[in-house]
């Protein structure tokens, strides 16, 4: 819970500075490739976690993440400030709660769309706008594959679940029957 409510911190603290300069779309953005870069390296996880590099080691690797993704002065600041203080930890939940900010001012949700079969673009527009309709709110779908859905789709919005897979109704089938 603390490390939930240390990143919150910081994360709001980013926001506020987004608003106000009028960059929190980019600043999302940059945010979450740099958050995808780092989840796919575990070098650079190594190097931005592991105590054993010195602080201006980190510094060094943040400084050059920030120029690689073109970071502002604040969310470079902000990398700065972590490394100084060994919090880079705290990344991966600053990043995620600046998201959900920034989702929520612009009027977003996301919805985890999972599918026995990768989605074509058709597909899944037609179900984003299904799922708008039915959320009231514009929805950016992150997919994932899971095969023992068997078919059909189940999407997380929030805290609501549409479940909408073969599997379901297989589970809803066989306890009706047991009856």
């Amino acid at each position: 819970m603390l490390v939930g409510s240390i990143a919150r911190r910081y994360a709001k603290a980013l926001y506020s500075l987004a608003l106000e300069q009028n960059r929190v779309e980019p600043w999302s953005d940059a945010l979450v490739a740099l958050q995808a870069a780092i989840d796919g390296s575990p070098g650079l996880q190594d190097v931005l976690s592991n105590p054993a590099y010195g602080k201006e080691q980190r510094r060094g690797v943040v400084r050059g993440l920030a120029k690689a993704f073109a970071l502002d002065e604040h969310p470079t600041s902000l990398l700065l400030l972590l490394a100084d203080r060994n919090r880079l930890g705290y990344l991966e939940g600053i990043v995620r709660t600046f998201r959900e900010l920034v989702d929520a001012k612009l009027g977003r949700v996301r919805a985890q769309v999972v599918t026995a079969v990768s989605l074509d673009a058709a597909a899944e527009k037609a179900l984003a706008e299904k799922l708008a309709r039915a959320t009231k709110a514009q929805v950016i779908v992150e997919r994932s594959v899971d095969p023992g859905v068997l078919g059909g789709v189940v999407a997380r919005v929030g805290s609501l679940v549409f479940d909408g897979s073969i599997r379901s109704q297989l589970e809803a089938l066989r306890r009706e029957l047991k009856r």
